[in-house]
């Protein structure tokens, strides 16, 4: 890799090491830097997985296509269950409507 290529991936990685709140070794390759974000970006994925399942949830119709997870796409016209957080900014931003059973 030549060297201005490695100084740019250097570059990307150290700021996403940076969102990830990593601790980063300064004598680390790129290659290993590499290896630690993705590490820390999959077990910040786990945990938000992990969150996302343990939180309460509401039922809301989508008025808008909307990925509650990601990877997870659903269709205008869903009902769905999606934590209580997101379904008030979903319902404040247009995205879906309640869909309490007693409505």
């Amino acid at each position: 890799m030549p060297e201005n290529d490695n100084k740019e991936a250097r570059k990307v990685l150290l700021a996403q090491a940076k969102v990830l709140g990593m601790d980063v070794d300064g004598r680390w390759s790129v290659e290993r830097l590499a290896e630690e974000v993705q590490s820390a970006q999959e077990a910040a994925a786990e945990a938000k997985k992990a969150e996302f399942a343990a939180a309460k949830k509401v039922p809301v119709l989508l008025k808008r296509a909307a990925w509650p997870q990601e990877n997870e796409r659903h269709e205008i016209g869903e009902v769905i269950e999606v934590p209580v957080e997101m379904a008030k900014r979903w319902i404040s931003l247009g995205v879906a409507e309640r869909a309490d059973p007693l409505e």
